[in-house]
């Protein structure tokens, strides 16, 4: 297994193969304010990428799992067990592939799985202390929603590590995750 964190820095929309571009993304804003929009191959939401995120990208093989609920279940108990240990303990899986704290939604993610050859790929956002206007700014209300959204915009559904109180720099949880995530990862995965 191999995991990869890092600082996003440009602010970017990535969108995976089933959105309607023109009803989920305000295109024109986009392209006035020179921000770029990225197809992805996983399912998923469309997101604004931004600075103040945490990215976290996480792949393997998928040793004969084939539900997609397995793999970011087992990588969010490693995601959990490291932010527990330093700290942030009110916060929990929610939905099919999201982390919140207090019901909104902290962390997004997405699964991109093959069968041949049998490999998983996992990427994931950390909300630690992004602007979340930007996503009122570049994204319409989305077409599909979590239960838990409760056909909420975006500002009251989403928060921040920062906002719940929590002063982690971007750059202190990468270096966290650098540094525990993986074996935490590869142990959830021996018990799938």
């Amino acid at each position: 297994i191999s995991v990869f964190a890092y600082e996003q820095h440009d602010t970017e929309i990535v969108h995976g193969p089933s959105c309607n571009k023109e009803k989920e993304i305000y295109i024109d804003k986009c392209k006035e304010d020179g921000v770029f929009v990225y197809e992805r191959r996983s399912g998923g939401g469309t997101v604004v990428l931004s600075s103040g995120m945490l990215i976290i990208v996480v792949t393997g093989p998928k040793n004969g799992i084939e539900n997609p609920l397995q793999i970011f279940s087992s990588i969010h108990a490693a995601l959990l067990s490291v932010l527990h240990k330093y700290g942030i303990k009110n916060i929990c899986e929610k939905g099919i592939s999201d982390l919140a704290i207090d019901n909104r939604k902290v962390l997004g993610s997405s699964l991109y799985m093959r069968k041949i050859p049998p490999f998983f790929y996992y990427q994931s956002s950390l909300l630690v202390n992004a602007d979340l206007e930007l996503m009122d700014l570049y994204l319409q209300h989305p077409p599909r929603e979590p239960q838990y959204r409760d056909r909420r915009g975006h500002q009251s559904f989403c928060t921040t590590l920062f906002k719940e109180g929590y002063t982690f720099s971007v750059a202190e949880l990468r270096e966290l995750f650098d540094q525990e995530l993986r074996g935490e990862i590869t142990r959830k995965f021996m018990y799938v």
